[in-house]
């Protein structure tokens, strides 16, 4: 999502998820029981603070997040207890037993108020806190955005290409699926139907992360330059069933117990 130089996305597995949706209601969906990072971008020429709610509930109680000019920032955790660990952000099913409320009309939602410095070099690096050791500052790698990027589901990889979805599975055997009718690479080739459903989720406190932060000051506008909104819903893991086998040399529809193609002769 982008608005006055500010963008945010969601990261699974590495990658920023495609967005759907209309501009006021921008969608993204990751597997349940997936731990995520928020990208937050700042194309403007002064810096910028970022604050984060998640379901409704504010990610820090620190401070805002800092953003230098023409900087990202990769937000991976909670950060509530220590500037120096926390627990990632992790997407579950409102059923989970560690979701708060499962009723919150706010679940699923990223929201984040960006507001701009009043000028362009007004960034003070505070001393330590309470004796503590000052963190190593943390500068996260700018992953170059990928309109079609590779999802993770289950031990599986899904690649985009266009209208084809590539899948490696856990024997490495790519499996590429083409718009509804799936058409498997594989020597025994399969045309399969998938039953991928989304429903709406909520975060919760996923495993430990060490992304550490320093305590700094930025005087900012007192209005923010952009509200960006992204709502969060979770894929359902589904089966792909198998519904008709054909042969890989000619194409040729085969009975479910055939071994050779029937058309061409070729060992199916």
């Amino acid at each position: 999502m982008y608005s006055q130089k500010f963008v945010l996305s969601i990261i699974h597995d590495g990658h920023p998820v495609k967005e759907s949706g209309s501009n006021s209601n921008r969608q993204v969906a990751i597997p349940f029981e997936s731990e995520y990072k928020i990208r937050l971008k700042n194309k403007n020429d002064r810096s910028c603070t970022a604050r984060i709610t998640i379901d409704g509930t504010p990610v820090s109680s620190f401070g805002d997040i800092i953003i230098n000019s023409g900087s990202t920032v990769d937000l991976e955790r909670f950060i509530t207890n220590s500037m120096n660990s926390g627990k990632k952000f992790k997407f579950v099913s409102l059923d989970h037993p560690n979701v708060d409320d499962p009723t919150k009309s706010e679940n699923g939602i990223v929201r984040v108020e960006f507001r701009l410095a009043k000028t362009s070099n007004g960034i003070k690096i505070l001393p330590p806190q309470d004796n503590k050791t000052q963190p190593k500052p943390w500068s996260p790698d700018d992953w170059p955005y990928d309109p079609y990027p590779p999802i993770r589901w289950g031990n599986d990889w899904i690649y985009y290409t266009n209208n084809t979805r590539t899948i490696n599975d856990t024997n490495s055997n790519p499996v590429s699926y083409t718009c509804s009718n799936f058409v498997s690479t594989t020597p025994i080739a399969t045309k399969c139907r998938s039953n991928n459903m989304t429903a709406p989720g909520a975060t919760i406190e996923g495993d430990r992360s060490n992304q550490s932060f320093t305590y700094s000051s930025l005087d900012v506008e007192s209005f923010p330059s952009a509200v960006l909104t992204l709502k969060m819903v979770g894929i359902q893991k589904s089966v792909l069933h198998v519904t008709s086998k054909y042969c890989t040399n000619c194409g040729v529809e085969a009975r479910k117990n055939d071994k050779f193609c029937g058309n061409c002769g070729k060992r199916i």
